[in-house]
């Protein structure tokens, strides 16, 4: 499948932790979750016990999911060694995982719970009328408002399972009515609810709610169960299904928590990430580790320029190639090798660069630094001092050297026979394989047009010893 720059950096991205994905209908977002679930699967699932968890906001979502999952795991889009471990992937809605633990809460407590619709919650609520009315003395609120609207500000405080302290400070963006923070009113309409929820049990019933609760409830009991998590269409999700989907988190080094948002936010009934409330009310931090999905899918296909440049790293000690492409539109300094393979600034090393060395006739050193290029730290000599020369000439054609590629080298004094070095030469440079053998040393090109450089007499000085060749592939422009 053909993806955007920007969904292909989400997929390959190595950041851990929690994160986010925003974007509007259409960007193309479910998809991509499901491609970096396949990239988790392949790559970061580490540990035997690790596992994934893809949670949607409804059935048919997730029945979609499992299907493009089963068809694109099956033909190894991401393979690796971590992938032959089975069963770590498990898809499903969060109406299906919050009533396989809310059951399991259930039977281990031996309650026999009926599920009671809005309409029966009001006549609970009524029947606590009495009790209510003592809270008016203190609240000119409580007066003023209806029945209805004290149990939807119940339901919303169950939905979003926030504790009486965490009611009383937090932000009742979007909701009806203005109760001031820590108010005597805030504080009674808690203490309704506690009411209310004895009320339920007494009677032997539980609200839709209380579902989410009692998972949350057992799931606390047992720990986090999977290592990374994406969590499709939060913009639909309460505060209290969120909190459950956390509990479930087993945080790691490794471990990654991906929140995918719907900027239009499409809400459903008491969801908590309403337009303007930021994800760090949840108690977590994104700074850093957001992508935003701009533009449709489609039309970003048809508008989009490309703007990455293919490159090949080739290293010449043990002849290995690296095939790696770096997107100039990006902010970020990043690389990706291959499909499924990105270092970020933190994996790289900034190398500074240096125009030009002759791979022919030598020509002036120009010591003048051209920009930097950055190249995973793990390809090059751990503690050497590196710098880069662009090539001129084509007097190292044989070695695949040619005008215009970039030669990484090991800063050094000294070289041994037949090693390819950078050498200053009479105060010019040059690009040659450097030969000990016979009654004087020599600077041998590799292309037949051109002579052997005699150093004997000379005044040499070797820059340092070519390790790596970039060779950038124009064919795709």
């Amino acid at each position: 499948m053909d993806f955007s720059n920007i969904q292909h950096r989400f997929i390959n991205h190595k950041n851990s932790g929690y994160q986010m994905l925003k974007g509007n209908e259409g960007t193309g977002k479910s998809t991509a979750s499901i491609y970096k679930t396949i990239n988790l699967e392949n790559n970061y699932c580490i540990y035997e016990e690790d596992k994934i968890l893809l949670v949607t906001s409804n059935y048919t979502k997730a029945h979609e999911a499992i299907e493009l999952y089963k068809k694109e795991s099956s033909e190894n889009y991401f393979y690796s060694l971590f992938s032959l471990e089975k069963d770590r992937v498990n898809i499903v809605s969060i109406e299906e995982l919050i009533d396989t633990y809310s059951k399991a809460f259930r039977r281990k407590k031996g309650l026999a719970m009926q599920v009671i619709d809005k309409i029966k919650s009001l006549e609970i609520l009524k029947d606590l009328e009495d009790e209510i009315l003592l809270f008016h003395k203190k609240s000119k609120f409580l007066q003023k408002v209806t029945i209805e609207f004290v149990l939807e500000e119940i339901l919303w405080i169950k939905a979003s399972n926030l504790s009486k302290k965490e009611y009383l400070e937090v932000d009742r963006k979007g909701r009806g009515g203005r109760i001031k923070k820590s108010s005597y009113t805030r504080e009674a309409i808690y203490k309704i609810k506690d009411l209310y929820n004895d009320k339920l049990i007494a009677k032997g019933y539980m609200d839709e709610y209380d579902h989410v609760l009692y998972a949350i409830l057992y799931i606390n009991n047992h720990g986090g169960l999977y290592s990374h998590i994406i969590l499709d269409d939060m913009e639909k999700f309460t505060k209290g299904e969120i909190d459950f989907i956390k509990a479930i988190y087993k945080n790691m080094a490794h471990s990654s928590f991906i929140f995918v948002l719907n900027n239009e936010f499409n809400n459903k009934e008491n969801s908590w990430m309403i337009k303007g409330r930021k994800v760090n009310t949840l108690g977590v931090d994104v700074k850093g580790k957001s992508f935003n999905f701009k533009i449709k899918y489609e039309e970003e296909k048809r508008k989009q320029v490309n703007t990455v440049e293919k490159y090949r790293y080739i290293n010449l000690k043990n002849k290995g190639i690296i095939e790696f492409n770096i997107d100039t539109a990006s902010n970020k300094k990043e690389i990706f090798e291959g499909n499924d393979i990105c270092y970020n600034e933190n994996e790289l090393e900034d190398i500074p660069m240096f125009n030009n060395i002759a791979a022919g006739t030598p020509i002036e050193i120009n010591d003048n630094i051209e920009g930097n290029f950055y190249i995973p730290k793990y390809w090059l000599e751990r503690g050497k001092d590196i710098f880069i020369l662009r090539v001129k000439g084509d007097s190292m054609v044989e070695k695949d050297i040619c005008d215009g590629d970039l030669v990484v080298i090991k800063k050094q004094g000294t070289a041994n026979h037949n090693e390819i070095v950078a050498a200053s030469l009479d105060g010019e440079a040059t690009l040659k394989t450097l030969n000990l053998n016979g009654d004087s040393p020599k600077l041998m090109p590799a292309n037949s047009l051109y002579a052997p450089i005699n150093l004997e007499n000379k005044e040499v000085n070797i820059l340092g010893v070519a390790i790596g060749i970039i060779k950038q592939d124009l064919s795709h422009n």
